[in-house]
């Protein structure tokens, strides 16, 4: 009677065995973003429609929106880009070494305004041999949620708005009795450092890069971000705002301002950036230890501003990229 039972007992466990090798795979995304190419890999189950193993991650800093910035006839530079394709060669090289089979691709904002950036987009799939997809703008605040679903533990009952703030793009998402809202707006990471440089600092962004030290112009930096949340931003987002959990994804929140605000933390509340705000305006380019330093000053006051304005008492973040989340919805869309 053992002898059946350990029989059985086997065919069980082989049997199970065999469907998690049948619904675990390893998927692969990138987003070609405005500042930021963003590589993200895990282990998935498509049946359990869960990310189990992120097992590769990593984040270069490819300023493609600055170059776009400069650029006298409104294109992303081609040299830019050829000195970017080892770069991107190399993030597929190690997901290849991972054996990571199906690979997604999407490219954003800068790509999206850029005269040329669909041959932009297309050289890049050429070179790495993968589709890359220009998503609308509105695709990129889905991906967003998708990828704040992917980390954060999220109830039906929560109301919860994703925002996303990218070089080039800002987004906000909520989804409320059924119904999805977004806010899609342009002032973000290099067009609002940029809004200083013009507006406050009377100097050419094409020539200068930096607005730093931003120094007593604070006031003033705010004042900007300020006025532009509120003629901007939609109604239903300024009434939900005080009372809503905000989640924020993107670089510019969950890694330029969360760094800077609150260290080694997944939220930062609005007293705090404040206070950070205060202490790091004075600062210079050479005093930032940051790839961003350019603009890492005026997140700041980026962020403060909308969240004065909208009264948005604290944000959570989630260091989520949009390829996290295009893995993820792709595996709740089957």
């Amino acid at each position: 009677m053992m002898k059946y039972v350990l029989i059985l007992s086997a065919i069980v466990f082989l049997g199970e065995a065999s469907f998690a090798g049948n619904c675990q795979e390893k998927q692969g995304a990138l987003d070609f973003g405005s500042g930021t190419t963003k590589a993200f890999a895990a282990l998935v189950d498509v049946c359990k429609k869960q990310i189990i193993e992120v097992i590769y991650e990593e984040r270069l800093p490819i300023a493609l929106n600055e170059a776009l910035e400069k650029s006298p006839n409104n294109e992303i530079p081609v040299p830019v880009i050829s000195e970017a394709l080892p770069r991107y060669q190399g993030l597929v090289k190690k997901m290849k070494e991972l054996e990571v089979g199906k690979i997604y691709a999407v490219a954003t904002s800068v790509f999206r305004v850029a005269t040329n950036g669909k041959d932009i987009a297309q050289k890049i799939s050429t070179e790495l041999k993968i589709p890359v997809n220009i998503i609308s703008q509105e695709r990129e605040a889905e991906l967003g949620f998708w990828s704040a679903l992917a980390q954060k533990k999220v109830s039906t009952n929560d109301s919860i708005v994703v925002w996303d703030i990218g070089g080039g793009s800002m987004q906000m998402y909520s989804r409320e009795h059924g119904k999805v809202h977004i806010y899609q707006g342009n002032l973000a990471s290099v067009t609002f450092k940029n809004k200083i440089l013009e507006v406050l600092q009377f100097k050419n962004p094409k020539e200068v890069s930096s607005p730093n030290p931003i120094g007593r112009q604070r006031e003033a930096a705010l004042q900007l971000a300020k006025n532009h949340a509120y003629l901007n931003v939609p109604t239903f987002f300024k009434e939900k705002a005080p009372h809503a959990r905000w989640i924020g994804v993107g670089g510019v929140l969950s890694m330029s301002v969360q760094k800077q605000t609150k260290k080694n933390s997944s939220e930062f509340a609005i007293e705090e950036l404040d206070e950070a705000l205060k202490q790091r305006v004075f600062l210079q380019d050479s005093q930032i230890e940051s790839d961003y330093r350019v603009s890492d000053i005026s997140n700041l006051a980026l962020v403060l501003g909308y969240m004065q304005a909208l009264k948005i008492p604290k944000v959570e973040t989630a260091q989520a990229s949009l390829g996290q989340g295009l893995i993820y919805s792709a595996l709740h869309a089957k």
